[in-house]
């Protein structure tokens, strides 16, 4: 899936963390999972359409989705994100 959003031009860059537990509460129940984060770097232009597509592909009913705007970086970096997500 990651690599099909980057062919895609989604997002430039996706880090797989290493396998987590995660401790959460759902339906009143408390639950333990093993999951493992994605770090999804793309442009506020390409996030709404990045959101969609995972929101259709994932299989929890309410994924972690947070989009945290970049207020800065190096140039030659955010360069070239903004030309891997044309």
């Amino acid at each position: 899936m990651a690599n099909n959003w980057v062919n895609k031009n989604l997002v430039a860059c996706v880090n797989i963390l290493p396998k987590m537990l995660s401790i959460y509460k759902w339906d009143g129940e408390i639950h333990n999972s093993t999951e493992y984060q994605m770090l999804l770097k793309t442009t506020a232009k390409r996030s709404e359409q990045l959101k969609q597509v995972i929101l259709q592909n994932h299989p929890y009913e309410c994924p972690e989705i947070l989009i945290m705007p970049v207020t800065g970086g190096h140039d030659d970096y955010m360069n070239w994100i903004t030309g891997n997500t044309k």
